[in-house]
């Protein structure tokens, strides 16, 4: 496979490999809101999600810092990708597992989506409050532990 064909490749994947792990893979912030309440939020590295303080179990998003946290994970897969390729091994991806990585990858996009649109989610440009971290950690997509560690500052 030549040079360009293998860019071309690692372009395909790059992108249903970023999406899976912006989804899966983040950081989770405890954090007071200064004049406001505290929750929990997400991102890595910025924030780009956080509890709204409107009405229970609604989301609001910072579009500004989504995508810079989005561009980041591309830079990270693409890099790793581009590594690997040059320098350890070729990849060379059949048809089908590119699909079946590309369904993964809609599958968890479609599921966000939902998520972000069925409560009264609010969309902003940038976050515009002042926060004060307490607590960090890694977040996968399915664990629950920075809300235990939430609970623990209100027992």
């Amino acid at each position: 496979m030549n040079e360009k064909a293998n860019s071309r490749v690692i372009l395909k994947l790059a992108l249903p490999l970023t999406i899976i792990t912006f989804i899966l893979f983040t950081k989770w912030w405890i954090a007071d809101v200064v004049d406001g309440t505290d929750g929990v939020m997400y991102g890595f590295p910025l924030i780009y999600k956080s509890p709204a303080f409107y009405t229970s179990m609604a989301e609001q998003y910072f579009i500004m810092e989504f995508l810079i946290d989005f561009i980041v994970y591309f830079i990270v897969v693409f890099a790793i990708l581009f590594l690997t390729n040059k320098f350890i091994s070729k990849i060379k991806l059949k048809r089908r597992l590119l699909i079946v990585i590309y369904i993964i990858a809609t599958i968890l996009f479609s599921l966000e989506i939902v998520i972000a649109t069925v409560f009264e989610t609010s969309f902003s440009i940038k976050r515009d409050f002042d926060i004060v971290v307490k607590q960090t950690g890694a977040k996968f997509y399915f664990s629950n532990k920075e809300r235990k560690e939430f609970d623990k500052f209100h027992q």
